[in-house]
């Protein structure tokens, strides 16, 4: 059951900034949570997207694991299987080429 404090992943769209909060560091990037929505797997591959702008940033300087930063929901992809949908993230400022 989704808990009503957090919105739905159906109003989640492409392009849209969301707060997320750090969850772990990666070799190839960060994981986060998506403050306002039910929970869902997100992530930023800095490793691959790196040079994008504000993307930068976070390779400069990764925020720490708890930090609260903004960022845009890239893509959602979604699965035949539970948990269903994982979240691709960037930065604001990213280049769509």
């Amino acid at each position: 059951m989704a808990d009503p404090a957090r919105r739905p992943l159906s109003e989640l769209r492409e392009g849209e900034t969301v707060q997320a909060t750090i969850t772990g560091h990666q070799p190839w990037g960060l994981t986060a949570e998506l403050n306002e929505y039910e929970a869902v797997g997100a992530s930023l591959d800095i490793m691959r997207r790196g040079s994008e702008p504000g993307v930068q940033r976070f390779v400069q300087e990764l925020p720490p694991v708890g930090g609260i930063v903004d960022l845009v929901v890239g893509e959602v992809r979604t699965w035949h299987r539970e948990p269903g949908i994982w979240v691709n993230l960037t930065a604001p400022g990213h280049g769509r080429a």
